[in-house]
């Protein structure tokens, strides 16, 4: 849709569209030698596509190398600290500091085997990227000697991220200035306040003597310790970032590199939202699991939630594991195990299908037309999964005919998602599940 908007606007332009099947690994040197050898006006890959891209491997090492110095110095601070500093931290940061040397190894070794005919996106000669949905490239790497604070997300990073850090770099290094690339996104900033010193200019924090997260937390952020809901809904103290200082320069900083536009401002044609929640109490089931996963919490004993004792690696994610499980827990106990739990009628799957049915019938002389999203347990064929339970409540329960029904993933081709959405605009199709 993206390559069709942009040639209907831009009808003269030079277009390169590659479907999946062009990025196959036996065609992918083709087309990268045809970005390469052609001038193209706009290319429209896919993040995955872009992900398949080499980069350069001066970039990555220049990158890598700052990076590990960073980490180094780090180290240097902390064992002047002596006793202040926790060994799990010096541990966390001698790991690092060994992963990027290995990675530094290996691109010098690469460097000086290289042939001379290779194709990376130095060569390819872009000029500027349009990064749509620009959040999931959100989690870049950085450093931080604040290894007590909560919320600032994994210091390591994605792979994806630093892939497209290498791509900009590339573009700023060519053109020298910290410009190059436009992110598109409604949430740019979503979880931690790294996400928003990741975002700034970087040239722009180095005439302000800013190269690190923790010195411009130092100038920007305050701690604090307060007390929170822990997952298993015990209040436990938390040390985090919970305030902003000098907010008029940091809002400056932001300006910089923001432009921000409402649905309205555009002038969208689309309804407004009436969002209305429903408290569910919990089944009975559900009430007992989780006083077992508070008392999980505590113990580390799996075999209360009836899982197999945790081995040693599991027992340092056991927080993460409760969390898991409750996730699980409070949307349908059967996706932790079908077997053991069986079905209720006051369970969430049985209320959203009452919902669901209610609206069908009220809006049935216009064939009105419902999606509905989960962001846990989606439809899978063969396997129980909330989808497939409340489709067979709108079936057996409500008697909401079968073909009526339909999951967003059987469509397995542009053109099955297709015919799934002129099969709901035509009110063929009244229920459709996303994800």
């Amino acid at each position: 849709e993206i390559a069709q908007t942009f040639q209907t606007a831009y009808p003269n332009a030079k277009l390169l569209y590659p479907g999946k099947n062009d990025f196959t690994p036996d065609k992918r040197q083709r087309i990268f030698h045809d970005i390469k050898n052609n001038n193209w006006d706009c290319i429209v890959l896919t993040h995955d596509q872009f992900g398949m891209i080499p980069q350069s491997e001066e970039i990555q090492q220049k990158i890598l190398q700052d990076e590990l110095d960073s980490v180094e110095e780090n180290l240097e601070v902390l064992r002047q600290q002596g006793r202040s500093i926790s060994r799990a931290m010096e541990k966390g940061l001698v790991k690092r500091q060994m992963n990027l040397q290995a990675k530094l190894d290996e691109i010098k070794f690469k460097i000086e085997n290289r042939k001379d005919d290779i194709v990376d996106f130095k060569t390819m000669g872009i000029d500027h990227l349009f990064v749509d949905e620009s959040h999931t490239f959100k989690n870049l790497m950085f450093n931080t000697r604040h290894d007590r604070v909560a919320g600032l997300g994994n210091s390591e990073g994605s792979q994806r991220a630093l892939n497209m850090l290498f791509a900009i770099r590339t573009i700023q290094e060519r053109t020298g200035k910290d410009l190059g690339a436009t992110f598109l996104s409604g949430t740019t900033i979503s979880n931690s306040l790294t996400e928003l010193y990741l975002l700034l200019r970087p040239q722009a924090l180095e005439a302000q003597h800013i190269k690190t997260f923790d010195a411009w937390a130092a100038i920007f952020a305050k701690k604090s310790v307060d007390y929170e809901f822990s997952v298993t809904n015990e209040i436990v103290q938390k040390e985090r970032f919970r305030y902003f200082i000098k907010v008029p320069e940091l809002a400056a900083f932001y300006a910089q590199i923001t432009d921000y536009r409402t649905a309205q401002d555009i002038g969208i044609d689309r309804p407004e939202k009436n969002e209305i929640m429903h408290n569910i109490p919990p089944t009975p089931e559900q009430e007992e699991f989780i006083a077992k996963l508070v008392e999980f919490a505590k113990t580390g004993n799996a075999e209360l939630l009836g899982r197999p004792k945790l081995s040693e690696r599991e027992e340092k994610a056991k927080m993460l594991i409760a969390t898991d499980m409750a996730r699980k827990m409070s949307l349908d106990l059967r996706l932790i195990d079908p077997n053991r739990y069986g079905d209720h009628v006051d369970n969430k799957a049985s209320h959203c299908a009452a919902k669901i049915a209610e609206y069908y019938r009220r809006f049935n002389e216009q064939k009105g037309t419902q999606f509905v999203f989960s962001d846990l347990g989606t439809y899978k064929p063969g396997e129980w999964n909330p989808y497939s339970e409340i489709k067979r409540k709108l079936v057996e329960d409500h008697g909401i005919p079968a073909q009526e029904i339909r999951f967003i993933q059987e469509a397995k081709t542009d053109k099955a998602r297709k015919t799934l959405i002129a099969g709901m605009n035509e009110g063929s199709i009244r229920v459709l599940f996303g994800s």
